[in-house]
């Protein structure tokens, strides 16, 4: 008989809090709920909690209600444009061209597509020029220069361009470019001829740590396009530095089939690779033990704004962070509390990082490797004990950490990607381990590249061979019968059915093994 685990509130508040949280801006999204509402609830439920502390059960529902509806509050409030937001009065300059001023808030990227070539970054406005002169307003807006623009991030600048909102690319709403672009704080694009008005005011305006962690970034772009071939160049800026705009679609195409595509953005198995050779690098110099953690801290944090801050590598960070930051205060930390502390920053910071597909899988696929890898290697304990070989249990390990994550998130992947991987479980069996030296080679050539530049050629020779390696794996993995496949839609039934299935699998554990043998015994 299956017997339900210990309540997780006990040792998991976060938890709790986290679940909440997000159901209070998932009832935002769908409900339309007047504002005052959750805040007369959020007060009436503190004061039930506080009344039945005594009490464990009711008080820990009340808090829970009561985070619930903060959720709300908190999601309502952070969407509030303010009466000077661009938004407001877009319709109006929708015809002409319109002049405005702001910041550049992002990287700009740099595209070129059958001889057109692109310059992207987000801007925020500071003020728009109207016929009675120009003011203030406030917003942001995702701006394209339909030629190579000298710009960089932190750059005060004026624009002349058609004001319009984004087109709708993808026929599939569930994954929206509109959603994802107001999901960034963005309803508006800006489009400027390649004859249009680009005027740089002053530089240098922006965040002292994220300039210099992108002009890091633009260093590191230069020593790989300098020692690999650009389709090389491309995978390793993804591997190392999250940008996949240079992918060939060919060869992003392959990586999806063979379900690996997940390793072509930076997630927590890059961070870990790059913390763990960061920590192993200052080990070797005369540095504190506490003082190594928290360098590794402080350079995580770096790379994680060189990257671009996406949540899969914010969530990592955080997840880093707090579990160095456990051994700078020698306190032990708990992974799923870890685990849904970073989730609720990432909510915090903005709650339609909710609906985000790569927050989604970034989460379900960590809290798929945590709850189930040690089940998973109870079996692998049973068939191969530690004191056997290695090697064997070393395969096992690999395996259980890339089944976990594929029961976590193949339901997810089949509803928004319409697409089932068979293949994927033994492709990551032989990719991982593959990208796990790639990333390692790849630091070294960055590192190369900026204090040895006559030796990096050993570590481009090595990246290109295994990458040579990695995509033949791949390409063939894809030619197996069955190896993918794929449909035209997935209704959220099934998914509801599958996540259902797995939960249960998660959160009922089976009975102490005693009982299990005279079970054996028994039947």
């Amino acid at each position: 008989m299956a017997v339900l685990s210990k309540p997780a509130y006990c040792h998991r508040p976060l938890v709790g809090v986290a679940l909440a949280l997000s159901l209070g801006i998932w009832i935002h999204e769908y409900w339309v709920i007047p504002f005052l509402i959750p805040v007369l609830l959020t007060l009436i439920l503190v004061f039930l909690s506080y009344v039945t502390k005594q009490r464990q059960w009711p008080a820990v529902i009340f808090l829970l209600g009561a985070f619930v509806c903060i959720g709300m509050v908190y999601t309502k409030a952070y969407q509030r444009m303010p009466q000077n937001h661009i938004d407001h009065v877009a319709r109006y300059y929708r015809k002409n061209p319109v002049s405005i001023e702001g910041i550049v808030l992002s990287d700009a990227e740099k595209r070129e597509f059958l001889n057109r070539k692109k310059t992207t970054f987000v801007m925020g406005v500071h003020r728009l020029k109207t016929p009675w002169g120009w003011k203030e307003k406030t917003g942001r807006v995702l701006v394209n220069i339909f030629r190579h623009a000298d710009v960089a991030y932190g750059d005060t600048m004026v624009l002349e361009g058609k004001l319009h909102r984004p087109f709708e690319f993808s026929p599939d709403d569930k994954l929206s470019y509109i959603d994802y672009l107001e999901r960034s704080g963005i309803q508006l694009i800006l489009s400027v001829k390649k004859t249009g008005h680009v005027e740089v005011l002053r530089s240098s305006q922006g965040h002292t740590i994220k300039a210099a962690s992108l002009k890091i970034k633009h260093k590191f772009d230069a020593i790989l396009a300098r020692s690999l071939t650009k389709n090389e160049a491309g995978l390793m800026q993804a591997l190392l530095l999250g940008d996949r705009y240079n992918i060939p679609a060919s060869i992003e195409e392959l990586f999806q089939y063979s379900g690996v595509v997940h390793i072509l953005a930076i997630s927590g198995f890059n961070i870990s690779i790059v913390a763990g050779l960061i920590f192993i690098f200052l080990k070797l110099l005369p540095i504190p033990r506490k003082g190594q953690y928290l360098l590794t801290i402080g350079l995580v944090i770096l790379y994680a704004f060189m990257t671009g801050g996406r949540p899969s590598v914010v969530r990592a960070a955080i997840m880093a962070t707090v579990f160095l930051a456990g051994f700078v205060v020698e306190r032990e930390t708990e992974t799923l509390n870890n685990l849904a502390l970073a989730a609720g920053i990432i909510l915090l910071m903005n709650p339609s990082n909710l609906f985000d597909v790569g927050f989604q899988l970034s989460f379900l696929s960590v809290f798929a490797i945590i709850s189930l890898y040690p089940r998973l290697m109870e079996i692998c304990d049973h068939w191969v004990p530690e004191n056997k070989s290695r090697l064997l249990r070393y395969i096992f390990q690999s395996l259980a950490v890339s089944l976990a994550a594929s029961w976590g998130v193949s339901g997810l992947i089949a509803y928004y990607f319409h697409i089932v991987t068979p293949i994927a479980l033994w492709t990551n069996l032989i990719v991982i381990p593959l990208v796990s030296v790639i990333t390692a080679l790849g630091l070294g050539l960055l590192l190369m590249g900026v204090v040895l530049p006559a030796a990096a050629f050993m570590f481009a020779a090595c990246i290109k061979v295994l990458l040579n390696l990695m995509v033949g794996v791949v390409f063939l993995s894809v030619q197996i019968p069955g190896a993918y496949i794929l449909f035209s839609d997935m209704p959220l039934w099934p998914v509801g059915i599958y996540y259902g299935l797995f939960f249960m699998m998660v959160f009922i554990r089976r009975p102490p093994r005693r009982n299990m043998e005279k079970l054996e015994v028994n039947l």
